[in-house]
């Protein structure tokens, strides 16, 4: 993302191996220019809600540092989070902390913490766990991970190691539609304008029919978008 991205969404989750256990969280920050943020950490000796709570904060801590689209969702599988965020802490202040029945708040330093960090207009949602949705399913591995020591960073290398051997052993005109395609990421995050004729140079002579008539069209994951009559911009189809 850039300076003047905006955040249009977010998701949190928390994990624990236990309860109490070694714990993990998550959170998932999608930007207006299709970029996304990931984050997450762990906690040796911790609790499940204790986890939903510190991936919601660290989220919100996150998004304070951006420009947020209106009626902005975080979106969550925990409604102990979602209802001590809009209710629950409502009487716990009231009362100084303490429950209906005089006890003190379970977590209530974290509790505390998320209502010093309350955005306006902030949306919590409730997405079922585990039932399909993408950004609880990767909220879900992150925290996860975390809570068996496994870091984001651990996965990229994992990841980039797979590439290398990807790169060294594919067929050659698999590994050049894998650069075209790096490439064209690059175009597309960058919002370079490309000419016709770089365009078709990129994308190859079996498109220059397309180029030429300067028309929107969709290639594999990108759509190419004509400018002005002379440029084109390429922008990443949405699933």
């Amino acid at each position: 993302m850039n300076s003047d991205s905006i955040a249009i969404e977010a998701a949190t989750d928390g994990a624990c191996s236990g309860n109490p256990g070694p714990g993990g969280w998550g959170g998932l920050i999608i930007f207006d220019d299709n970029s996304e943020l990931e984050i997450g950490g762990s906690e040796q000796n911790t609790t499940n809600n204790r986890m939903e709570l510190t991936a919601a904060i660290k989220t919100l801590e996150k998004l304070k540092g951006y420009k947020l689209k209106e009626n902005f969702k975080l979106r969550t599988d925990s409604k102990y989070v979602i209802e001590g965020y809009t209710k629950w802490i409502i009487n716990w202040k009231r009362n100084g902390w303490k429950t209906s029945s005089g006890k003190s708040v379970q977590n209530v330093d974290l509790w505390q913490k998320i209502d010093q960090l309350r955005i306006n207009g902030l949306i919590m949602e409730y997405v079922k766990g585990h039932s399909g949705d993408k950004q609880n399913e990767r909220v879900d591995k992150i925290a996860t991970n975390y809570s068996k020591s496994i870091s984001i960073e651990r996965n990229l290398k994992t990841a980039e190691s797979s590439f290398d051997f990807f790169e060294k052993h594919a067929p050659a005109e698999i590994q050049e539609l894998f650069s075209r395609n790096e490439l064209i990421q690059k175009f597309a995050e960058k919002k370079y304008l490309l000419s016709s004729l770089e365009l078709s140079n990129l994308l190859g002579e079996e498109n220059l029919v397309n180029i030429k008539q300067y028309l929107l069209f969709e290639w594999r994951n990108w759509r190419l978008i004509p400018k002005d009559k002379n440029y084109w911009i390429i922008e990443k189809k949405e699933f």
